[in-house]
Parts: C-alpha cells; sequence; structure tokens
C-alpha cells in the first residue's frame, strides 16, 4: 500500500502522537464526569472512581500482549485491533444500562488503549534511526502530554452541551478515527518476520528483552519519570487545595504550568540531542536535577516553609525533567532490540503505567499521616530509584557496553 502519510511529515509526527495521547485523553477526559455517572447509574462514588482504575488496569496489562503481537503479525494488523476494542468499549460505555456493564466497557477501552503507545513507539523504532528517532520519540512525549492538561477542560465542554454518555461517545468516534487513518494511510513497517519466530516469538522476545541490561534500564528508568510525575499528579491537588488552600483556579494555572514543563522538557530534548548531546548525559541531569528539586520540596515540607511561590519552581523543575528523560529513556529501550521493537515498546509501556499506578497510590495512602512529604517524599524515592538505575547502567557499560550489547543480541 503506498503510505499517505509520509513518516517525514508533520501529520505523521501528530498521528503517532494522537495514539500515544488516547490514553490520558481517555483518563483526564472523563473525570468531570465522575459525579454525573455516579448520580445516574444510581452507583456510589467510590463504584464511579472505578471507570479510572479498570481502564488503567487494561491499559497496563494491554502492551504486554501487543507489543509480541505487532513483532510477530505487524504493526497495522494490531494497531487496527486495539484500536477497534477502544472504540468498541467507547460505544459499550456510551450505551451502559449500569455501572457493572460501565466498568465492563472501561476495562475493554483500556485494553484497546494500551495498542497506541505501545506500536506508536515501534513504528517509530522501524523507521528511524539516531537523531531522527529521538526526534519523533520528543514529538511524541510533547503530543502524549498536551493531552491531559487540555482533557480535563474539554470534559468540562463537553458536559455543558451534552451527558456524560457523549463524553464516551466522543471517545469511540476518535478510536474510529485513528482506526480508519491507520487502515487508508499508514503502511506497514515491521519486518517480514519467519514462520518460526511467529511460533517462538513470544516466549523468546520476552526473555531477550528482559535479560538485554540496556533495555531494562532505560524501561526502568523511564518507568520511575513517570513514576516521581505522577506522584505530583495524584499529590498536587491534596498539597495545594487542602495544604496550602490556594484557589482552584490557581491550581488549575499551577497544574496547567508544570505540564507545560514536559513539554518544554521533551522539546529541549531533541534540540540538544541535534547537537551531539549523549543520552546518558541528559538522563544524568534529568535524574539529578530531580533529586535536587524533590529533596528541596522535603526540606520545606519538614521545615514548614513550604509556600506556592516555594515549591511551584521545583514542581515545575521535576516535571521538565521527566519530559526531558523521557525521550532518551525510550530510545535506549529500543535501540539495542530493534527488531523486537514492539516487545520492547509494550514492556516499556506497562511498566511505565505500573510506577505510576503504584506512586500515585503510595501518595494517596501515606498522605492523610505525612501530609506534604507523602508526596515529595515519594517523588525523591523514585528520582533516587532511577539514579541507582542510571548509576547500574554506566557500571554494566564498562562489561557489556549499550553498542556491544545490541550487536550480541542481533546475533
Amino acid at each position: 500500500m503506498t503510505r499517505r502519510l509520509p513518516p517525514n511529515s508533520v501529520l505523521f509526527a501528530i498521528f503517532l502522537g494522537a495514539l500515544a495521547a488516547l490514553p490520558p485523553i481517555s483518563i483526564d477526559m472523563a473525570l468531570p464526569a465522575l459525579v454525573q455517572i455516579s448520580g445516574s447509574l444510581h452507583a456510589s462514588p467510590s463504584q464511579a472512581g472505578l471507570t479510572l482504575s479498570v481502564f488503567m488496569a487494561g491499559f497496563a496489562v494491554g502492551p504486554l500482549a501487543y507489543g509480541p503481537l505487532s513483532d510477530a503479525r505487524g504493526r497495522k494488523p494490531t494497531l487496527l485491533l486495539g484500536l477497534a476494542l477502544f472504540t468498541l468499549g467507547g460505544v459499550g460505555a456510551t450505551l451502559a444500562p449500569g455501572i457493572g456493564v460501565l466498568l465492563a466497557a472501561r476495562l475493554i477501552q483500556g485494553l484497546g488503549a494500551g495498542a497506541g503507545m505501545t506500536i506508536a513507539l515501534a513504528i517509530v523504532r522501524d523507521l528511524f534511526d539516531g537523531h531522527a528517532m529521538r526526534h519523533r520519540l520528543a514529538a511524541i512525549t510533547m503530543v502524549a502530554n498536551v493531552a491531559p492538561i487540555v482533557a480535563p477542560s474539554i470534559g468540562v465542554g463537553l458536559l455543558a452541551i451534552i451527558d456524560w454518555r457523549g463524553i464516551y461517545g466522543v471517545m469511540a468516534a476518535c478510536g474510529l478515527l485513528a482506526a480508519l487513518v491507520t487502515w487508508a494511510g499508514v503502511a506497514e513497517s515491521a519486518p517480514q518476520r519467519s514462520a518460526q519466530f511467529v511460533t517462538t516469538g513470544l516466549r523468546e522476545g520476552y526473555r531477550r528483552v528482559l535479560t538485554q541490561p540496556a533495555v531494562i534500564g532505560h524501561i526502568l528508568i523511564n518507568g520511575f519519570g513517570f513514576a516521581w510525575m505522577f506522584a505530583y499528579v495524584a499529590g498536587s491537588p491534596l498539597v495545594l487545595l487542602h495544604v496550602l488552600h490556594v484557589a482552584p483556579i490557581v491550581y488549575a494555572a499551577m497544574f496547567a504550568m508544570t505540564g507545560a514543563g514536559i513539554v518544554a522538557g521533551a522539546a529541549l530534548n531533541g534540540f540538544i540531542d541535534a547537537r551531539g548531546f549523549a543520552s546518558r548525559h541528559i538522563l544524568g541531569v534529568a535524574i539529578g536535577v530531580t533529586l535536587v528539586s524533590t529533596l528541596g520540596l522535603i526540606a520545606l515540607g519538614v521545615s514548614h516553609h513550604a509556600t506556592l511561590l516555594s515549591i511551584m519552581p521545583l514542581l515545575v523543575a521535576s516535571t521538565f525533567c521527566f519530559g526531558l528523560a523521557a525521550p532518551s529513556a525510550a530510545q535506549g529501550a529500543l535501540d539495542p532490540v530493534p527488531e523486537l521493537a514492539g516487545v520492547a515498546g509494550g514492556v516499556l509501556t506497562s511498566i511505565q503505567m505500573l510506577c505510576g499506578a503504584a506512586s500515585s497510590s503510595l501518595v494517596a495512602l501515606l498522605f492523610p499521616a505525612l501530609g506534604i512529604l507523602a508526596m515529595s517524599g515519594v517523588m525523591a524515592a523514585c528520582a533516587l530509584l532511577g539514579a541507582t538505575v542510571w548509576i547500574w547502567l554506566g557500571r554494566n557499560a564498562g562489561s557489556c557496553g549499550i553498542t556491544g550489547c545490541a550487536v550480541s543480541m542481533v546475533h
């Protein structure tokens, strides 16, 4: 099939970013509708909240299947399968007569959404190398992180026109549109596979990815980076609204500012990569600045000097550093195993979501006892874990450098 979206075009980059943005849009756009869902379906607030939990559970599990499936059967059919499930889940949520059906539909939707980021990463690895690859990964990071900034506002706007069912209907329409673009405008990018690869690829693919130090190390750094960012997402409303008592409109502005920090970090990654800065150095700076910033947050909390003006620069620095680190971490995970980009992308996506869910849950659990220290402490712990992995990667490179490991895996 002739490519209607040339890989080097802006439209193709936007399309890949839109695939990666499906999960955050599907989570955040529905947030304003939770109260209305609870009343409409005669469900408790906790049951309505489960619509987010089951979606995230499906999203965490799905990539583990899509990765090896896309390596064995191709990116395009696997992506179409995921988008079909996402669309079907959206339709089911729109028409749900009760909370049980809605939860089942959201689980299906989450399973489908897992294909977006996984296949987007694999397609980038198939088509690009070096600076061009990191530039595309930075673009995906920027588009994917604009989504959670604007999605709640979109949800509020939709609720002013239609009810909560319409929000899920819009999600279904987005999934259908993405599927149509994939079917009509995207060519298969995965290399041809032998019959033996198809039959043995799942077990062998995961074994190779999970035992490759460079791959799993960068996957963990990406996961811990997402974890410190998600600890902020979970803790910021508790800290800013309930501890510092800022006005809701101020909180919204501060949240948008930190979200913009992620986008700025990803943009800077692409800029400095083009000027020859090594990925390892970029990751080291991002992790180091985050560690200093989060320790500063802890010091402000312990000394009772935490104010909006004192903590916001440190929070912006932390989210900025996640945007700075994410493209380099993704490239480091995908580069050594080009023939298993689907498996590597699936593991990266799944680990990222699991780390985010764990850190946000830990913040919520610790906040009643620790207050602001729950958020800053979890963020600092995640940065420390990232630093530990970064040091381990450096030591490992002495005996098996990234290039050497990559060569050994190809052979």
